[in-house]
């Protein structure tokens, strides 16, 4: 059983569930097998999901079959029942924390037993209840519907000339173009990135469908995610960007948690894709919107924050010499971080922070012990010695250091398209250190092979024109 389903599933349960499923387990209603019971007691107690040994089918039947030879069958047959009584529970848990579904239920099974005094009461009940209901997102959006429908019913059963098809239509429009926007949104992400072509069918005819009804753009989520999709598809309109903004600024509250973490990473990212083409004014969008979703704590999971995260909040607040509040991020989140990643990005933070408030020495220590898996990070180090070097005139080093640089490139393969854009960084650093002050002619050269660089990033290109600009005075 060391790899079984139920072992897993066990793992999963945090213990509050695991007290609450004992009780389902010996609640009649739900098992009547004492077997399942003593199992799931056998395999709770101490760290036995720990240890191989207690593990072993034929150890466990012992246990519970003190007097019977071992019968794998019967051993198989109690392992099943267990993970379906717990299947079971888990369900029930995900069912009951879904308070307006409950309350459909309920006004469903009253409806079905033709207690019409009792549905009328459990419906105002659940009207009530959607009216309070906190976000506007495609669950709620969906509920709507889900209660015009069971409203239809009623009305079908009563035999009565008034009916609701209008408000089932509108509510059923409404979830399904929230839904095709949201999901035509990730799959044009996904498209960029993997190079996928998918097929968005009626997405063409909801878009025209929403230019010919612009009140359907009044609801929260179809706005967002109706400029979250052209943001994608067109993003030198910084329009709908904006749009995007003015959506959170006063409905944000109508989408939960989750959905807000995915929202903000969406508009970070883009920012990040604008940060790096050279456009500064999104350095500070993306460092405001990563201190809210820090403040509101919807990028920390489980307890961790993601390290990728951790560094680009960094790297844009010191870019924006927000100092004194990056100093204090990093004190207070780097416990946050998970174990094996936290030592060497509190490094990469604290050597970045350093650096741009010209504290080269300390800065230069961290990157000097900084070493990591990650390829791109650690180049993104090496890209920052490479700056300290030439800025303390440290020339040995910094030929030391580009040879070994493109020695590392050389040898990772999977690099592809960040492959040319480092060696052509390593290209122009060895270009600048042999170009003596005031040597017009080599400053002119490597001036053009910056600013004609499509590959170089942007906060490289601005650095390498400084330095120019320095050898001529």
């Amino acid at each position: 059983m060391q790899n079984s389903q139920l072992t897993h599933i066990l793992f999963a349960l945090s213990k509050k569930e695991s007290r609450e499923l004992r009780k389902w387990l010996v609640s009649p209603i739900h098992n009547q097998r004492s077997d399942v019971v003593q199992l799931y007691e056998y395999l709770t107690s101490g760290n036995r999901l720990e240890d191989d040994k207690s593990l072993e089918k034929e150890r466990i039947f012992r246990k519970l079959y003190p007097k019977e030879a071992y019968d794998d069958a019967k051993m198989r047959q109690v392992i099943h029942f267990l993970q379906e009584s717990i299947e079971e529970y888990l369900v029930f848990v995900k069912n009951q924390s879904d308070s307006l579904q409950c309350q459909l239920n309920l006004v469903k099974s009253f409806r079905e037993r033709k207690l019409e005094k009792l549905y009328d009461k459990a419906m105002r009940k659940l009207e009530q209840s959607f009216l309070e209901f906190p976000f506007r997102n495609e669950d709620y959006l969906d509920k709507a519907y889900w209660i015009e429908k069971e409203k239809s019913e009623q009305l079908s059963e009563k035999r009565a000339q008034i009916s609701n098809y209008q408000q089932m239509s509108d509510q059923v429009e409404i979830s399904f173009i929230t839904r095709k926007l949201k999901i035509a949104c990730v799959m044009l992400s996904h498209q960029k990135i993997y190079k996928t072509n998918y097929d968005f069918g009626l997405l063409e005819s909801v878009l025209q469908h929403l230019q010919n009804q612009d009140t359907l753009l009044q609801e929260p989520a179809i706005k967002l995610y109706f400029h979250f999709y052209n943001l994608f598809r067109f993003p030198d309109e910084e329009f709908h960007f904006f749009e995007i903004k003015k959506v959170l600024s006063s409905s944000e509250h109508f989408f939960d948690a989750l959905e807000r973490k995915d929202i903000y990473l969406m508009v970070i990212n883009y920012c990040i894709s604008r940060m790096n083409i050279g456009y500064k004014a999104f350095v500070r969008e993306a460092f405001e919107f990563y201190r809210k979703a820090i403040e509101s704590r919807i990028i920390i999971e489980n307890g961790i924050l993601n390290h990728l995260a951790f560094r680009n909040i960094v790297t844009a607040g010191t870019t924006l010499r927000e100092f004194e509040w990056v100093s204090k991020f990093i004190e207070e989140y780097q416990n946050y971080l998970a174990p094996e990643y936290r030592e060497n990005f509190v490094k990469f933070a604290l050597a970045r922070l350093y650096f741009e408030q010209g504290d080269y020495d300390r800065a230069q220590d961290l990157l000097i012990q900084f070493d990591i898996d990650d390829i791109l990070i650690n180049l993104t180090a090496k890209t920052m010695l490479i700056r300290l070097y030439y800025e303390k005139d440290e020339f040995m080093a910094l030929e030391s250091l580009l040879d070994s640089m493109r020695a590392y490139i050389n040898r990772k393969k999977m690099l592809a398209y960040h492959k040319m854009s480092f060696k052509e960084l390593i290209s122009a650093s060895k270009r600048l250190i042999k170009i003596q002050f005031n040597d017009r002619k080599k400053i002119e050269i490597l001036n053009n092979q910056i600013t004609n660089s499509r590959i170089l990033p942007s906060h490289m290109k601005e650095w390498f024109m400084e330095q120019l600009k320095k050898l001529k005075r």
